[in-house]
């Protein structure tokens, strides 16, 4: 399992270029300068405060109340709600087939299982304690809202190379993201079986990137496409940004 938080002489770019067996690979590009310009763009991504956030940091080593972790993961469930039916939305939005292929490709790993990853996300709620009654009932921050249906829209409504920029910055953030609330997790004292829901997505979220890697490449040779492209990825990562400073005020963490 690759950790991206261990502190280690290999660039990032390596955790995306050498992945483990069974997850996506980059395709190779022929022009050094088309995966410079990406492997910049996943390098800005990955300093974003929206990814190297003051409270995703502070809780790799915090230990939350039971009420505090209450708080974020229920939280968490309304950012992740939804999230593969508005990445199959974009599939309407294009008509090249190796676009549609990574696109699938990406939604097939969180539906297209003998257990949905949605399901595995359910159980390690259960675990903690947080049930669909209480999630029914629960008010989500607007924060929240606006970064779910933010991405709806970026995904939906938005030009595909502006939509495949803002999934550039979903994936690769979330590989990281993932592993570090796996931290949290474990400084909290849980054990391997209880986070193997966020341990699985350390490296499934890199090969997501992946393919939004390979979906992108043949398109970003001019100006006008990268400019589209970041203007999504950008706008992605504002809404999270913002989402964890909402976290961070309700959950009371001090960072």
């Amino acid at each position: 399992m690759t950790d991206l938080n261990t502190p280690e002489a290999k660039p990032l770019t390596d955790h995306f270029d050498h992945v483990e067996p069974g997850i996506r690979r980059r395709i190779a590009v022929q022009d050094p300068e088309i995966k410079d310009y990406l492997d910049g763009v996943l390098a800005k991504i990955a300093s974003h405060r929206g990814v190297e956030h003051p409270y995703l940091n502070a809780y790799r080593t915090t230990a939350l109340t039971p009420e505090q972790e209450r708080l974020m993961y229920s939280e968490c469930y309304y950012f992740f709600r939804y999230l593969p039916f508005y990445i199959t939305g974009m599939a309407v939005k294009t008509r090249d087939e190796m676009i549609l292929r990574e696109i699938i490709l990406n939604v097939a790993d969180e539906v297209g299982g003998e257990v949905t990853h949605s399901t595995l996300f359910a159980g390690f709620l259960a675990r903690i304690g947080i049930d669909k009654e209480h999630l029914d009932g629960y008010e989500p921050l607007e924060v929240t809202k606006r970064l779910n249906d933010g991405i709806r829209v970026l995904y939906t409504e938005s030009p595909i190379h502006k939509a495949l920029g803002a999934l550039y910055a979903d994936e690769t953030m979330s590989s990281i993201m993932v592993s570090k609330i796996n931290d949290g997790l474990r400084n909290q004292g849980y054990d391997d079986d209880l986070r193997h829901f966020w341990q699985l997505h350390i490296d499934v979220e890199v090969g997501h990137s992946n393919s939004v890697f390979n979906a992108i490449a043949p398109y970003v040779g001019s100006a006008a496409t990268r400019a589209e492209f970041e203007s999504g990825a950008y706008e992605f990562l504002g809404l999270v940004e913002d989402y964890w400073d909402g976290v961070q005020r309700l959950v009371g963490l001090d960072a």
